[in-house]
């Protein structure tokens, strides 16, 4: 298994495809791994491009020597993978939490991001995610209700990272999420990078405040896609079609 230190963090990340030129890097979202999220597009995306998929800090393979867990911080560690993998730029492709890291990167690191795919991301703290997710991402909630979450985070996450991180993941989660990101419509407007943002239109967590609207409307240039009858994971529920939308962005605007 392939290892790199990245910013002081040991990061786990697989590679795929042979393609020259410019690579995809993908960003899983938070309490996954990157095979949990993108095993299932990979071999289509691979066929085309040469595809990174690391474990981002304190998930997977990949250790949290801070323990820390936050947007920039992540965004950080793209860009620094990036250029560790011997590239100047790459196609930024994100998933959740992964897709505000996606987002971060394109505002804060735009000189290694060629294009920028969020799907299920938000650019700023809506009021609606202040009342949402402390509920969702409370410890003793997930361990009463919903333990077959638990259960997935101890398999993924504590080979690594040690006995009842899993509740610390949740806290440091929860914690950035009310925080951060918080771009203006003046901010986005600065990105001068192609992106493709993507949301399901019943995805119970971006689309009630619209936030794919608002990135989409305020970046320059960006195209939007929001799939009908579709939730949080549109890579997965429209497995063929996010693909074959995926590559025809990434051939028109990368």
């Amino acid at each position: 298994m392939p290892y790199i230190t990245i910013n002081d963090a040991s990061i786990y990340y697989e590679e795929y495809g042979q393609a020259a030129g410019t690579p995809i890097l993908l960003i899983h979202g938070s309490t996954i791994d990157s095979h949990t999220d993108w095993d299932a597009v990979i071999p289509a995306l691979a066929r085309e491009y040469k595809v990174f998929a690391p474990d981002c800090r304190g998930h997977g393979g990949s250790n949290n020597p801070r323990m820390s867990y936050s947007f920039r911080e992540l965004a950080d560690d793209a860009a620094a993978f990036v250029r560790a993998m011997g590239y100047e730029q790459a196609h930024i492709i994100g998933h959740s939490n992964g897709g505000n890291v996606a987002l971060v990167t394109a505002v804060e690191h735009p000189e290694v991001t060629r294009t920028c795919i969020p799907q299920a991301a938000n650019a700023y703290v809506t009021r609606y995610l202040v009342e949402r997710e402390p509920k969702v991402f409370d410890p003793d909630r997930v361990e009463r209700e919903a333990p077959e979450w638990r259960d997935e985070m101890i398999r993924l996450h504590e080979a690594v990272n040690g006995a009842g991180y899993w509740r610390d993941l949740l806290w440091l989660t929860m914690k950035e999420i009310l925080s951060e990101p918080n771009y203006s419509p003046a901010d986005l407007a600065r990105v001068n990078v192609p992106m493709l943002v993507i949301q399901g239109a019943e995805d119970k967590v971006n689309a009630p405040d619209e936030h794919a609207q608002y990135i989409a409307a305020h970046v320059p240039n960006a195209e939007l896609w929001i799939p009908e009858g579709t939730g949080h994971n549109v890579h997965q529920e429209r497995k063929e079609e996010w693909v074959e939308r995926v590559l025809e962005f990434l051939r028109r605007r990368g």
